[in-house]
C-alpha cells in the first residue's frame, strides 16, 4: 500500500526534527564537556595558587580591630608573618558575631595555635587565659596594654615614661609664660591601662617640668579612665567630660586613638576649639587634618610598622629558641602643625604619581 504524499511530508519532517535534535544534543555535549574542562583546570590551578602549606599559625586579638591604627599593626604584622612562613589570623573577622576580646583569646588557646598576638582587657580571667597558654607551650606577646602579672613571653608597646616627657613638652608649649600652676591637665587613658604605666606617665610629667620651670609650676594632672566596652560607650563618656563646664581642663591628653577621636569631635561640637587643647595619639588622615587645622594641638605618632613586626618576631624567637625579650619598646614621635602639613603633602604627591 502506498503512503499519501500527506504521509510522506510528515515523514520527512519527523526524519528532519530527529536529525536536527540530535546535532543540538551532540553541540550541547561538546559545549558542556568544554565548559567542565575549563572550570576544573581553572579550580586545579586556584587550588595550586591558594594552598599553601605554613610553619606556623598566629592568633592576632585586638580591640577595635578595625581600627586604622590596629589595621596598620596587623598589616605590618602579617607582612612580617608571611616573611617566616607563617599564618597570622585575625580571627575577630573570621567569625560569624562579635566576640569580646577575652572570649577570643578563650578561642585562641583552646585551639592550641603556635602564637597569640594580644591586645585587650587585663582582668584577672585574661591573666589566667595567657598563663594557660604559656603552660601549653602558645607564646603570646601583648600590645600596648601590658598584663603585667601573667606569664606572657612579650610586651610590645611605649616606653610610658617617654611618652611622660612627651606631653610635658607640649604642655610647656601650649601654656603661657606665668600660667602653669592655673593650669589643669586632663589624662585619658584606656581603663586596662595599669596604675603603674599612667603612674609613670604623670611622674615624667612632673619630673620634666620640675627640671625646666621649677618645682612650683608643676600644674593640675589628673588622669581619667575611660572604661568602655565599645566606640560609642567611649564617646559618651568622653562627652560628660564636656559637660561638666565648670571643671574643664585646659589641656586634654588622648593615650589612645579612638579617644584621640572622640575628643576632637566633641571640642568641634561644643565650640570649644583653642579653649581646650589637645594632645592626640596616632596619626591618620583625619587626626593629622585635625593638627594641620589645628583644632588638635599635635599628636603623637606611634610606629605602628615596628609594633607589628616586633611581635611577630618575638613570637618566630620563642618557637624556634624557647625564649624571647620580655620588653620590646616601640618608637613614637610629636608630629606638630608643620610636621602634620608636611606628611598630608607627601601623601597627596604620593596619590597623585599612582
Amino acid at each position: 500500500m502506498k503512503k499519501s504524499s500527506s504521509e510522506k511530508q510528515f515523514s520527512n519532517k519527523s526524519y528532519a526534527f530527529m536529525i536536527v535534535g540530535t546535532a543540538i544534543m551532540i553541540v550541547a555535549a561538546v559545549v558542556t564537556g568544554i565548559i567542565f574542562s575549563t572550570i576544573t583546570r581553572t579550580m586545579q590551578s586556584v587550588e595550586q595558587e591558594t594552598a599553601t602549606d605554613y610553619d606556623k599559625h598566629y592568633a592576632f586579638i585586638a580591640e577595635d580591630s578595625e581600627s586604622d591604627f590596629w589595621q596598620e599593626v596587623f598589616a605590618a604584622a602579617n607582612e612580617q608573618a608571611k616573611e617566616y612562613n607563617a599564618y597570622l589570623e585575625d580571627i575577630g573577622t573570621e567569625l560569624g558575631r562579635d566576640y569580646s576580646e577575652e572570649e577570643l583569646l578563650r578561642i585562641a588557646v583552646n585551639s592550641k595555635l603556635d602564637g597569640i598576638v594580644y591586645s585587650g582587657g587585663s582582668n584577672d580571667r585574661v591573666r589566667k587565659l595567657i598563663d594557660r597558654a604559656s603552660d601549653a607551650g602558645i607564646g603570646v606577646v601583648i600590645l600596648q596594654n601590658d598584663v603585667e602579672t601573667s606569664r606572657r613571653q612579650c610586651y610590645v608597646g611605649l616606653n610610658y615614661y617617654e611618652l611622660g616627657q612627651m606631653y610635658a613638652l607640649q604642655v610647656e608649649k601650649i601654656v603661657a609664660e606665668g600660667q602653669m600652676q592655673q593650669t589643669k591637665v586632663d589624662i585619658l587613658v584606656d581603663g586596662d591601662m595599669s596604675e603603674g604605666a599612667s603612674n609613670l606617665i604623670v611622674m615624667a610629667m612632673e619630673d620634666h617640668i620640675r627640671e625646666s620651670l621649677g618645682e612650683d609650676m608643676i600644674p593640675e594632672i589628673v588622669v581619667t579612665r575611660i572604661d568602655a566596652e565599645d566606640i560609642f560607650s567611649a564617646e559618651e563618656k568622653i562627652r560628660n567630660i564636656f559637660l561638666e563646664k565648670e571643671n574643664l581642663p585646659n589641656i586634654m591628653l588622648c593615650a589612645n586613638s579612638v579617644y584621640t577621636r572622640c575628643a576632637y569631635q566633641a571640642v568641634v561640637d561644643y565650640n570649644l576649639v583653642g579653649q581646650i587643647q589637645i594632645v592626640g595619639y596616632f596619626a591618620n588622615d583625619t587626626i593629622l587634618d585635625a593638627v594641620d587645622k589645628q583644632v588638635i594641638f599635635s599628636t603623637i605618632s606611634v610606629d605602628t610598622q615596628e609594633m607589628g613586626k616586633s611581635c611577630i618576631q618575638a613570637l618566630f624567637e620563642y618557637n624556634n629558641m624557647g625564649y624571647t625579650n620580655s620588653y620590646l619598646p616601640v618608637g613614637i614621635e610629636v608630629v606638630d602643625q608643620a610636621k602634620a602639613h608636611q606628611m598630608i603633602f607627601e601623601k597627596e604627591n604620593k596619590v597623585t604619581e599612582q
